[in-house]
C-alpha cells in the first residue's frame, strides 16, 4: 500500500503522541533526520517520509512487540500492558498477608502478570524477592548422581538459582532452602512467589509419591518462616487441591481482559516503533478474539498481533484493519498456532503429527466433547495429550474439553501439512521434549525423543551428543538398569572430557558410581565417587555422596570421617548432618547422632527418623523412640531401612520375635532396598530368633 504522510493521514487518536516529534517535522527542516531513539543513525533527507522510513523504521520494525503464546518475562515489563488494575490489587494483598492465592482459567495472563508486573515491581525488589520460581521443569542431567529428593521441590529451587548445580540444591527441603540458601542477608519481609502450582496436583506415576511431601514442605515454610511472603498462582480448577492442602483461602480471581485493556495491550506495545494503529485497526482485532461481553482472550490476541508483526512489509506505517486481515490473516495465523502446537504435543508425547491432528478434527469438529478422554483412549492416545493441549492454549476443560476460541475451529479444521512444520523439529526441540517427558516419568517418549535427537544432531557437534548421551543415561537409571546407564554416563563423560567441562565430568561419574553400586560393584563405585571428587575437591555434594557410598559398602567409620570434614568446611550443610547422623545410629553412638539429627529433625526423611528412633532407644528413651516409630510405620511400609532400624528398635527393647519379623519384611523391600551390609544386620536379627519361635 502506499505510505501516507502524517500530515496527510494522522494516526489514530490513541497513538499521537508516539510519532516522534522528528517525523512531523521532516519536510519543514528538510535536513538531515537524527532518529530520536539512536542519534547515530543518520540519512539525508531527499524525501521527506521516504528517509525517515530508513531512518527511524529500519531500525525499529525488527523489533517484536508482542511475545505471541508464550507469557512475558520480567525483561519485557515494557511490552506487558492492560493489567494495572489486577497488578495494583495482587501486590496490595501480597504485602498485606503471608500468603496469598492468584487463579484464574489457562492463559488468562497469570505468568505474564506476575513476571512483568509484580516481581519487576521496584517496591518489591528493594524490599527482597526472589525470581518467579515454578515446581516443574527439565529434571539436573546425570540423574543418578543426585541424593534422594522430592522432584517438585527441586525444580522449584532450580528455577530460583538457575546458576547453581542442581546437586547443590538437591535434598535441601523449601523451609532449609528459604531460611538459609533463599535470599542471603535479605532484609525482612521477604517475597517469594511460586507459579503453576497446579502441576503439583496432575497425576504422573513418577511424580505422585513426591506430591503429599512437597505440599508438607509449603505447609512448612509457612509456619516456620514469619518474614515469608508467600504468593501462589494455580488455575482455578485446581483452587480446591490447594485449598485441601493449605486449609481455606482467599484468591484473587483474574478477570479477563477488559475490551479497553486488550485495546491498550494491542496499541500500547508500538509505542515508538514508527509505526501506529489507525482507526478501528486495534479494535478490530479485539472484537475477533472477545469471548463474550467485555471479555478478551489474552492468549489469541498476542498470538494474532505476534504474527501480523511478523508479516508486515517494513514500509506499512499505519497499521489498518486491511492489513489486520492480510498479513497474514487471523485463519493463517490461527492455523499457523495450531499447527505448532500439535508439533510439540506429538513430539512430547511421540506420537504421529497427522494422527493427532486428525483425531483433534474428528473430536471437536462439533463443539466440546463430554467424551474426550475416551476418545483418546479408544485412540491409543494417552490423556496426557488433552492436558497437553490445554496447556498450548488449544483446547479448555470446563469439563468437558472444548475448543479454546470458537474462533480455532475453521483454522484447525482447515490444517495442511505445511501448517504441522511451523517451528521445526531440530535436535534442541527433540532434547526439551525428552527432558519434558522425563520429568513427568512419560520414559517411552523421553527415549523416542532422545533417539530423535541422536539422529538429527550431527557428529561434530559434541556438546548436544554429550547431553543426549547424558538423558541416555537418565533413561536408563529410571528403568532400574544401571549397567546401561554406566554406558551412556561414561559415554556422555568422554564427550564432555573432550569439551573440557570439568564439572559435567565430575557430576557424571557421580552417577557412574551411583549406577555402579546399583550393580554391587561396590569398590569399583568407590573409587569412581573418589575420582569426581578429585575433579571438584571443594564441592561439599560429592563430599557427601562418598562418605554415603563408603557407609552403604560397609565403611561406615570412613564415611564418617567424609561427613566430618564436610561439617568442619559447613556446620550446617542439611544433606550431610542428616546422613551422618544416620551413620551415626547406625553404628551405635546415640548420642552424637541424635545432635546431628536434631538439627535437621523438621526435615528427616523416614529413614532418619526411624535411625533417631535407634538412637533415642540407644540413650534409654524408649517413650520418644516408640513415638517416631509409630510416625514412620504406616501398614504396607516398602522402606528396607526404616524397616531393619525398627527391627533394631524392637530388638534392644527386647521383643526378639517382633524384630525378626520387621527383619524379614526389611530384606523384601524395595523403595528402597537395603544394602548388602544392611541385609547382613537383617539376617544376623532373623538368626537371632530360636528355631520355631
Amino acid at each position: 500500500m502506499a505510505i501516507a504522510h502524517p500530515a496527510d493521514a494522522p494516526p489514530s487518536r490513541h497513538h499521537r503522541m508516539a510519532v516522534p516529534s522528528a517525523w512531523r517535522s521532516a519536510n519543514e527542516r528538510g535536513r538531515t533526520l537524527v532518529s530520536e531513539a539512536d542519534p547515530a543513525c543518520r540519512t539525508p533527507i531527499s524525501n521527506g517520509i521516504a528517509a525517515m522510513t530508513v531512518s527511524v523504521m529500519a531500525h525499529y520494525v525488527d523489533r517484536q512487540p508482542y511475545v505471541g503464546v508464550r507469557p512475558f518475562r520480567a525483561q519485557e515489563a515494557g511490552q506487558f500492558f492492560g493489567r494495572s488494575e489486577a497488578a495494583a490489587e495482587l501486590a496490595d494483598r501480597w504485602r498485606r498477608h503471608r500468603l496469598s492465592v492468584l487463579t484464574g482459567p489457562p492463559g488468562s495472563g497469570k505468568t505474564s502478570l506476575l513476571h512483568a508486573r509484580l516481581v519487576s515491581d521496584t517496591a518489591f525488589r528493594t524490599a527482597g524477592v526472589l525470581p518467579v520460581g515454578r515446581p516443574f521443569g527439565p529434571p539436573p542431567p546425570a540423574l543418578a548422581a543426585l541424593p534422594e529428593h522430592n522432584p517438585y521441590t527441586l525444580a522449584l529451587l532450580c528455577s530460583w538459582m538457575p546458576t547453581t548445580p542442581p546437586n547443590h540444591l538437591a535434598g535441601l527441603s523449601l523451609y532449609e532452602f528459604l531460611r538459609r540458601d533463599g535470599y542471603p542477608g535479605c532484609p525482612s519481609p521477604f517475597f517469594v512467589a511460586i507459579d503453576q502450582v497446579e502441576k503439583v496436583f496432575e497425576r504422573h506415576a513418577r511424580l505422585d509419591p513426591h506430591r503429599a511431601g512437597f505440599l508438607a514442605q509449603l505447609r512448612e515454610a509457612i509456619g516456620e518462616l514469619s518474614d515469608l511472603h508467600l504468593l501462589l498462582s494455580v488455575r482455578e480448577e485446581h483452587l480446591p487441591d490447594l485449598e485441601a492442602a493449605l486449609g481455606p483461602l482467599e484468591p484473587y480471581v483474574l478477570a479477563p481482559l477488559t475490551t479497553a485493556d486488550a485495546v491498550e495491550a494491542v496499541e500500547r506495545p508500538i509505542q515508538g516503533s514508527g509505526r501506529w494503529y489507525a482507526d478501528g485497526a486495534a479494535e478490530d482485532i479485539v472484537a475477533t478474539v472477545a469471548t463474550g461481553r467485555d471479555a478478551v482472550d489474552p492468549v489469541l490476541l498476542q498470538v494474532i498481533c505476534s504474527r501480523l508483526w511478523a508479516s508486515l512489509p517494513t514500509d506499512i506505517t499505519a497499521i489498518t484493519v486491511q492489513d489486520v486481515h492480510a498479513h497474514p490473516g487471523i485463519e493463517r495465523s490461527l492455523r499457523e498456532f495450531c499447527g505448532q502446537a500439535i508439533v510439540d504435543v506429538a513430539a512430547e508425547h511421540n506420537v504421529s503429527t497427522l494422527r493427532l491432528a486428525s483425531w483433534l478434527q474428528r473430536t471437536f469438529a462439533t463443539g466440546p466433547s463430554a467424551d474426550a478422554v475416551e476418545a483418546a483412549a479408544r485412540e491409543g492416545l494417552p490423556a496426557a495429550v488433552l492436558a497437553a493441549f490445554q496447556d498450548r492454549y488449544v483446547l479448555a476443560a470446563n469439563p468437558p474439553y472444548r475448543l479454546r476460541h470458537e474462533l480455532l475451529t475453521g483454522p484447525l479444521m482447515n490444517l495442511d501439512i505445511a501448517d504441522l512444520h511451523p517451528g521445526g523439529t531440530g535436535p534442541g526441540r527433540h532434547l526439551s521434549a525428552a527432558a519434558s517427558a522425563l520429568f513427568r516419568g512419560d520414559l517411552a517418549a523421553a527415549e523416542h525423543n532422545v533417539g530423535a535427537a541422536l539422529a538429527a544432531a550431527g557428529e561434530a557437534d559434541l556438546t548436544l551428543l554429550a547431553h543426549t548421551q547424558s538423558r541416555m543415561g537418565d533413561i536408563a537409571h529410571l528403568r532400574r538398569d544401571p549397567e546401561r546407564a554406566v554406558t551412556c554416563y561414561r559415554a556422555a563423560a568422554a564427550l564432555f572430557e573432550a569439551l573440557q567441562n570439568n564439572m559435567a565430568v565430575a557430576y557424571l561419574l557421580a552417577a557412574i558410581g551411583h549406577s555402579l553400586l546399583a550393580q554391587g560393584l561396590d569398590v569399583e563405585a568407590v573409587e569412581t565417587l573418589r575420582s569426581a571428587v578429585d575433579r571438584l575437591p571443594a564441592d561439599l555434594t560429592l563430599q557427601t555422596e562418598l562418605g554415603r557410598t563408603l557407609w552403604k559398602v560397609g565403611h561406615g567409620r570412613a564415611g564418617v570421617t567424609v561427613l566430618t570434614e564436610v561439617l568442619n568446611a559447613d556446620s550446617h550443610t542439611p544433606e550431610a548432618l542428616r546422613t551422618r547422623g544416620e551413620m551415626l545410629a547406625d553404628l551405635g553412638r546415640a548420642e552424637s547422632a541424635l545432635r546431628d539429627l536434631d538439627q535437621v529433625r523438621l526435615q528427616l526423611r523416614p529413614e532418619g527418623r526411624a535411625a533417631r528412633a535407634l538412637a533415642l532407644i540407644g540413650t534409654g528413651d524408649s517413650r520418644g523412640a516408640e513415638e517416631e516409630m509409630a510416625a514412620v510405620l504406616e501398614p504396607g511400609s516398602d522402606n528396607g531401612p526404616v524397616l531393619l532400624y525398627a527391627a533394631r528398635v524392637r530388638a534392644l527393647g527386647g521383643d526378639r520375635i517382633a524384630a525378626a519379623d520387621l527383619a524379614r519384611l526389611s530384606l523384601a523391600a524395595t523403595a528402597p532396598a537395603l544394602t548388602r551390609h544392611q541385609c547382613a544386620e537383617a539376617a544376623q536379627l532373623l538368626g537371632d530368633v530360636p528355631s520355631g519361635s
